[in-house]
């Protein structure tokens, strides 16, 4: 089962914004996304070729 949890990399470590459950070890892939703040609907949306909205609806 694959299962996503947002963190931040800072200082050589990866913080997780959440303790995964049922989980002791695991294989890992780290993906590093742009520096600029962003939300996850404009990831989202970005990685289905949805340009960006400042209006807020799509």
């Amino acid at each position: 089962m694959l299962r996503t949890i947002e963190g931040i990399y800072k200082n050589g470590k990866i913080e997780l914004t959440e303790t995964p459950i049922d989980i002791t070890e695991s294989r890992v892939f780290v993906t590093f996304l742009e520096t600029k703040p962003t939300t996850w609907s404009e990831i989202i949306m970005q990685h289905r070729g949805i340009p960006h909205c400042d209006s807020g609806s799509v």
